[in-house]
């Protein structure tokens, strides 16, 4: 594997790490032949895990965005009823 992208705070970042890997496994089956190598199967476990990875942390970042809309919510609920009772 060529070095994917170690930084996953954002979701461009996420994209990038998949497109990394999308391009590499689509690399892999355009060849012509196949030749299953030693540790071939490890490595594939090895993208599962990647892409479990990516996928959790893409859930968290969109909790993250959602707490962070509910916090602005209530903030702007409070300056309507502030601006309310005046």
């Amino acid at each position: 594997m060529t070095q994917i992208i170690q930084e996953f705070s954002s979701r461009e970042a996420l994209l990038k790490a998949n497109s990394a890997l999308i391009a590499q496994l689509q690399t892999r089956l355009k060849m012509k032949r196949w030749k299953i190598s030693e540790g071939e199967n490890l490595k594939v476990a090895y993208y599962r895990v990647l892409v479990q990875a990516l996928q959790a942390q893409n859930a968290i970042l969109k909790d993250c965005e959602i707490d962070e809309l509910k916090a602005e919510l209530i903030e702007l609920k409070e300056l309507v009823q502030c601006k309310q009772r005046e």
